[in-house]
């Protein structure tokens, strides 16, 4: 791989009043490319047994350092999917002019930020769509759980990126995840609005919601104490319907038709079988047929052997 020479134009950018400071660079074209990570040490020179990493970005050509109050050096490196990290670009120093003093802090200003979660992260993939009702030039920086993720310079806002038109969707770990959009007037430091939002990706677990109130009744059948048993549910709802059937706090199978039974059924009666010395639970949780709309649900524990 040619990681260093993909990397090592980095440039610094300073504009403004504020001296707003961003380090731009020419993008990897390798395939395997995962992000970037900019690394930062005090004064004018700068390696990774000085410095340390101040971010780590995905597949972006910019970061925001904002407006440091001493003199900072930067450099940045690649990774690709393996971790692999490329050599050091470039060093480039920001220095603070004499007498120049970092703007005061202010909390931020109220300002109609909207994010709109694309996809659905419980299933798939999923993004974040960013509009704001001021009409001016902005950049925005974007931050997924706490760290910079990137800086978008045009809209449309997006998270974790786009294809010009729309939000492009990805998957980030199971788990929750905070996304925030702070938006600037372009070429400056002024903050004019921010929002976030959090999301969970994938199932929350196992275990089922909590019921809503219905008729569910379940019967054993056999006897576990000395042989074979099985369970055979009913439920006082005339509509069609289809359970799933839970099995010590673990997904059994899906019933959708009459008999409604565990383990099994041979389309009349609940079939029989033994599972092991013990207590056991059977669950089963109703809902309409064809939705997610849960209409009842009834568990029993029973004692085999």
């Amino acid at each position: 791989m040619n990681w260093f020479s993909a990397i090592a134009g980095v440039i610094i950018f300073c504009a403004g009043t504020a001296e707003a400071a961003t380090l731009t660079w020419n993008a990897n074209t390798e395939s395997d490319l995962a992000g970037y990570r900019v690394y930062q040490c005090a004064g004018q020179t700068c390696s990774k047994s000085t410095g340390s990493i101040l971010t780590t970005l995905g597949k972006v050509t910019s970061f925001n350092i904002g407006t440091p109050v001493v003199t900072q050096s930067y450099f940045i490196t690649a990774f690709d999917s393996k971790n692999n990290e490329s050599g050091s670009s470039n060093v480039v120093v920001y220095t603070v002019s004499g007498g120049s003093t970092p703007p005061p802090t202010t909390p931020p200003p109220v300002q109609g930020v909207k994010l709109t979660v694309v996809g659905n992260p419980t299933t798939g993939p999923w993004g974040v769509s960013g509009t704001i009702s001021d009409t001016r030039a902005m950049t925005v920086t974007v931050r997924l759980d706490g760290s910079v993720h990137h800086t978008e310079n045009v809209a449309p806002w997006s998270f974790p990126g786009d294809d010009g038109v729309s939000v492009t969707t990805g998957t980030f770990g199971k788990g929750s995840h905070t996304v925030e959009f702070i938006f600037y007037l372009k070429g400056t430091t002024t903050e004019v609005g921010r929002a976030s939002v959090t999301v969970q990706e994938g199932s929350t677990g196992s275990t089922p919601p909590p019921p809503p109130v219905n008729t569910v009744v379940l019967t054993v059948v056999g006897n576990p104490a000395t042989g074979p048993w099985g369970v055979a549910a009913e439920i006082n709802d005339q509509r069609a319907v289809m359970a799933k059937v839970w099995f010590d706090g673990a997904f059994h199978h899906d019933e959708n038709l009459w008999p409604y039974s565990f383990p099994s059924d041979n389309g009349v009666t609940a079939d029989k079988a033994k599972f092991g010395r013990g207590t056991h639970t059977v669950m089963f949780i109703f809902y309409l047929k064809g939705t997610t709309t849960e209409i009842g649900r009834a568990s029993v524990t029973v004692n085999e052997g």
